[in-house]
């Protein structure tokens, strides 16, 4: 409830963020600059945190990490129902890093209390938590935009992220048999670092995960600006509002029927065919010239990111030894951050230099895309064990 609730309110700040800038006052031809670096300032702040966190957890208290992510949001949001300045945004926007670095400590949750055979299927679960807030926030909030202002859903979005954080103040409890370290916090997020570093699994992922959202994070702050595009300024955001909608739905029923194949024939081989249809959506839309062929093919897309996603979360989960599987899971918010600041950095220059023309960004987004099969296809090359499938009926007969 608490990861859909976060994506409810983060699918309106994503879809929504050109329509704010524009609500504001910027100039048309700053818009697109205007977002990639809101964008990008947005995990830039919160990224040399991303380590601390899951060092907090394991040192102190998982519940405690989870609630102040929502605690921030909540504040996020309700401040910016009363922004009306460009500058006032680039002070509450990186509050969003805050937000962020509590996906790993829920992954490590969920790690220790689900038996293994069924872990890839569990990950996939929660994962659509996510896909299925981006679906409900931007095609709910689309039609309130459009009539009463993007700054309304924001008003929503912090009465129930404050919701939110009574639930899993009252609601979430901890094991009482978890272990919790007694190593200080820089010891452990020394360890986490050098678990990624030295393990050729945690490597892989972590390369192949980080090419995976840079070819998300280079067209996705610029979606409401390639509707436009293609469909005029006409009922706008609703109109975005259902093709994200459109999109999470796809995603959230795409990403546990993905866990559940992963589990039978193999976590690697649903990870490739979730790449392959990846690329072959982001290259579709580079050549797309109306609304629903791009609708059509954006949902498409959602399914193999979804899809891809979590596999890569439960090789993470399957593969690794248990003494270092949390640190390494700490981190798994690594690859999102740099990603996010890179592809935005970088999809900004290409929009100065392509004149605002969005099309190029999806052409490179499906080669970036495809490059993340190396390293995943790589790794399990290695001789890793961590492809699912086969091996479950063993791991059942040896609990």
């Amino acid at each position: 409830m608490a990861s859909f609730i976060e994506t409810v309110g983060f699918g309106h700040f994503i879809a929504f963020l050109p329509l704010l800038v524009t609500d504001i006052g910027v100039p048309a031809p700053d818009v697109a600059t205007t977002v990639g670096l809101l964008s990008a300032a947005a995990l830039l702040v919160g990224m040399p945190l991303v380590p601390f966190w899951g060092a907090w957890a394991d040192r102190y208290s998982r519940k405690l990490i989870i609630v102040r992510s929502a605690l921030v949001e909540a504040v996020l949001f309700g401040f910016l129902v009363f922004t009306h300045e460009v500058w006032q945004l680039f002070v509450l926007v990186p509050l969003v890093g805050l937000v962020l670095g509590n996906t790993g400590v829920m992954l490590a949750e969920i790690t220790d209390r689900t038996p293994r055979h069924r872990l890839g299927f569990a990950i996939s679960l929660v994962g659509t938590a996510g896909p299925l807030g981006f679906a409900v926030g931007p095609a709910f909030g689309g039609f309130l935009a459009d009539r009463y202002g993007v700054q309304s859903l924001f008003l929503i979005d912090a009465v129930l992220t404050a919701g939110v954080v009574a639930l899993l103040v009252f609601g979430y409890h901890e094991r009482a048999d978890r272990q919790r370290t007694s190593q200080r916090v820089l010891t452990l997020v020394r360890r986490s670092l050098v678990a990624v570093v030295r393990h050729p699994l945690a490597r892989a992922v972590f390369l192949a995960y980080f090419l995976l959202l840079l070819a998300q994070r280079l067209p996705l702050p610029f979606i409401a600006l390639w509707v436009e595009q293609l469909n005029g300024p006409v009922g706008l955001a609703t109109v975005v509002g259902l093709v994200a909608g459109g999109y999470g739905l796809a995603s959230a029923i795409g990403s546990p029927l993905g866990g559940l194949l992963g589990d039978r024939v193999g976590y690697r081989r649903v990870f490739v065919s979730g790449v392959l249809l990846v690329a072959a959506c982001l290259g579709l839309i580079a050549v797309s010239s109306g609304l629903l062929p791009f609708a059509i093919a954006y949902a498409a897309y959602g399914v193999g990111f979804a899809t891809a996603g979590s596999m890569l979360f439960t090789l993470l989960a399957t593969g690794l030894p248990p003494e270092i599987r949390s640190p390494v899971l700490n981190l798994a918010l690594v690859p999102l951050y740099v990603s996010g600041v890179i592809g935005s950095l970088l999809a900004t220059v290409l929009l100065a230099g392509t004149g605002g023309d969005i099309r190029p960004l999806w052409a490179i987004a499906a080669f970036v895309a495809l490059l993340a099969i190396v390293p995943a296809v790589l790794a399990m090359g290695r001789g890793s064990s961590a492809d699912g499938g086969e091996r479950s009926s063993t791991d059942q007969g040896t609990r």
